[in-house]
């Protein structure tokens, strides 16, 4: 299974990893790369996509959501997918090449010279097989055209998948089956015609039947009213093959196949024979390839080795147990990363990936999704400030910017725009900036001593009340917590509640026990220590020691979002979220799970 590394190399890391031969701008934002992996020292395919930009959350979903869907496609004219990742603005793809040239490079002379106008309906022909497979899966194209179609001497034809998301049909309208069609017919004429342009009235395929039949062809698949142009591959095809037989017959210098001619299949094979034998060879294959990969993962790819399990969707526990089974020991470490496609907790990617041979002592690092790499931007517009930060920091955004105007008619601190907008996907980190009404901004009181913390405040023309802070560590007098909190923008005269410590009486209760037993220069001059009363007994004190500390921070509730770093109480214990997380009960957690325990309350 083809998984998205968390941390896949650059521009730069990719091109030390592959051996590049040539370069190809497919679009402003594509290139393929020909290339030689350096790991397998296999020749590839490297398609590097630019998802950089104001829109580069929506692209980079998009360009994982292909990537992911093309994996499970198997068509001997679709090139399949090897892995794929992203990083910084670069996405990238990995595919098998397709041997051939490519129809841009073919088109005009060249391509008349090899290629008969009655054989291109051959090359559309297999083009449209593999296009139903796609459609059949609710799966298009979008980058059909003579850079994406390649034509081997032997006959085989390539069809190379981009993951680069598709761009708007005609009309402005979802890219769909129809606009498949149309690049199909686009480039049936652009094998025919060439770079010529034909004269007012005539044909760029000819008068002949055989043009006239392209032509029609062309027209009824390019229609500019979708009600006329055929719904997907499956009609087209069907189409196609309805004019092909009415075409008279005729002997082709070149015919086209979804694969490499079988060049040990003797020229006089009839095409139902060698069908019977494709299949034949296709079972053996399919048996011997079978035993091989059950005495791989039994046994191991070698003595001594074993093959990387799909580790993708299982919880760390899970991953963990199942790499213990092999027969080798992995040094397995994590490492947290975000995921639209995982759900937070479970393995997102794995180092080395599904299928990689391991030897004794290999490094394995697990990727655990931490949360969603995008997020929706949450209604805060009306709201006060100190209220939009908690619905933001809920969804998981940290990067909160107030910019204050004035405003008549509303309080102050009141939200009046947010940018990004309500509704709108955006990345888990991005900044957020909020427009509220002006007022006063209450400043980061927390460590600051009660006095302190009441003049700052009186100086700004705010008021103030003292609270008593249960449980805090803090040395006694110190501020707590306050709110509304730091950063908040209130009316002048707003009343500010300030959490105080009460100092740690416990500790003071121990220090003074201490000097009850005597001291050192006593139990030299042969003084003994006074046994302590009864009730300072060493059991009893043992049990007060034991009483945990008031809990503070709000109970854990069920479907709520909690942001990395929040705390919550549940069944008597206080938890810290470790990531972004919801729906995640705090007492179904583990050492790699989203919670973690702080204390007992």
């Amino acid at each position: 299974m083809v998984t998205l590394s968390p941390e896949p190399p650059g521009n730069e890391t990719l091109r030390r990893r592959f051996r590049v031969h040539d370069e190809r701008q497919l679009s402003a934002r594509t290139t393929l790369l020909e290339a030689d992996d350096t790991q397998t020292r296999n020749p590839v395919r490297v398609e590097l996509f630019d998802v950089g930009g104001a829109d580069g959350a929506d692209l980079t979903k998009g360009f994982r959501e292909r990537l992911r869907a093309f994996e499970e496609l198997d068509h001997p004219v679709l090139s399949p997918v090897l892995s794929g990742g992203m990083r910084e603005g670069t996405a990238y793809a990995v595919t098998e090449p397709h041997h051939g040239a490519w129809v841009d490079d073919l088109i005009g002379e060249r391509f008349q010279e090899r290629v008969s106008r009655r054989e291109a309906l051959d090359i559309v022909d297999v083009l449209l097989e593999a296009l139903e497979v796609l459609h059949g899966q609710d799966l298009v194209h979008g980058h059909i055209g003579p850079r994406t179609v390649t034509l081997a001497d032997d006959g085989g034809v390539g069809l190379l998948l981009l993951a680069a998301p598709t761009g708007p049909g005609r009309g402005g309208a979802v890219f769909g089956p129809q606009d498949d069609i149309a690049a199909v017919a686009a480039l049936l004429e652009a094998m025919v015609a060439g770079d010529a342009t034909a004269d007012a009235g005539d044909s760029h395929a000819g008068r002949d039947a055989v043009g006239r039949a392209i032509s029609a062809l062309v027209a009824r698949g390019s229609d500019p009213d979708p009600r006329q142009r055929p719904a997907d591959a499956a009609e087209y095809r069907a189409l196609l093959g309805q004019t092909v037989r009415s075409l008279p017959p005729a002997e082709g210098r070149h015919v086209a196949r979804a694969a490499p001619a079988d060049r040990g299949v003797a020229e006089g094979t009839p095409p139902r024979r060698r069908a019977l034998l494709w299949a034949a060879l296709a079972l053996v294959v399919a048996l011997v390839g079978g035993a091989a990969l059950w005495a791989v993962t039994q046994q191991g790819a070698e003595p001594g080795g074993a093959l990387m399990p799909d580790l993708v969707g299982l919880s760390p526990e899970e991953a963990s147990d199942l790499l213990a089974e092999l027969p080798v020991a992995l040094e397995v470490t994590y490492r947290d990363v975000r995921s639209d496609d995982v759900e937070a907790g479970l393995v997102t990617a794995s180092s080395p990936e599904s299928g990689r041979e391991l030897v004794e002592g290999a490094d394995v690092r697990l990727s655990v999704a931490a949360g969603p790499l995008t997020v929706l931007m949450p209604e805060v517009v009306g709201s006060l400030e100190q209220d939009a930060r908690e619905a933001l920091e809920e969804e998981g955004f940290t990067d909160v910017e107030v910019v204050q105007e004035p405003s008549e008619g509303l309080p102050a601190g009141t939200v009046t725009e947010s940018d990004p907008q309500e509704g709108e996907t955006v990345p888990h980190d991005a900044a957020v900036v909020l427009t509220v009404v002006e007022g006063v901004t209450v400043p980061d009181l927390v460590g600051s001593s009660e006095q302190e913390a009441v003049d700052t405040l009186a100086e700004l023309g705010l008021e103030s009340r003292v609270e008593e802070a249960a449980g805090s560590e803090r040395p006694s007098g110190e501020v707590e917590n306050h709110t509304p909190g730091p950063g908040a923008v209130v009316d002048e005269g707003a009343l500010v509640v300030l959490a105080v410590s009460a100092g740690q009486a416990e500790d003071e209760e121990e220090a003074a026990q201490e000097e009850d037993t005597g001291t050192e220069d006593d139990r030299e001059e042969g003084q003994a220590a006074a046994p302590p009363v009864q009730e300072h007994s060493e059991e009893p004190r043992q049990e007060e020691q034991e009483q945990p500390a008031p809990c503070t921070s709000g109970g854990w509730s069920e479907g709520a979002t909690y942001p990395e770093g929040a705390r919550v109480v549940h069944e008597g214990k206080e938890y810290e979220a470790a990531w972004w997380n919801s729906e995640s009960s705090p007492s179904e957690s583990n050492e790699w799970g989203p919670w973690r325990p702080v204390t007992s309350c």
